[in-house]
């Protein structure tokens, strides 16, 4: 049998061991063993909490030259998605549009 899984840390707690890790106040390893988790998710929140850190310290650029080169990538997939979507639903409207006066036109048997 597994052992039992502990409580989950509140955000508030987890911050404070966070900071007090980064700040040198206590190890990693006092840290783990006074929130009763292991080494190695004091770590993981460590590394969260400083990469989420940074990426609200970057200046957030508008327009295409902004983000990584695959959030750009995936912004100009996102438009031609977009554009391919509207030139469908245009065709569609005309198609529906067709079938509607389709029925209005008489056929070539019905002229004779």
């Amino acid at each position: 049998m597994g052992r039992a899984r502990a409580k989950p840390v509140p955000i508030e707690q987890r911050t404070r061991i966070v900071l007090s890790v980064l700040a040198g106040e206590m190890t990693m390893a006092e840290a783990a063993r006074r929130s009763g988790v292991s080494r190695e998710t004091v770590a993981k929140w460590r590394d969260r909490f400083v990469a989420g850190g940074r990426d609200a310290l970057q200046d957030k650029l508008s327009g295409p030259s902004s983000g990584s080169v695959e959030e750009r990538r995936l912004r100009a997939e996102a438009e031609q998605l977009k554009l391919a979507l509207a030139e469908a639903t245009v065709q569609l409207r005309i198609w529906q549009k067709g079938a509607e006066l389709a029925d209005q036109i008489p056929s070539e048997t019905s002229r004779r």
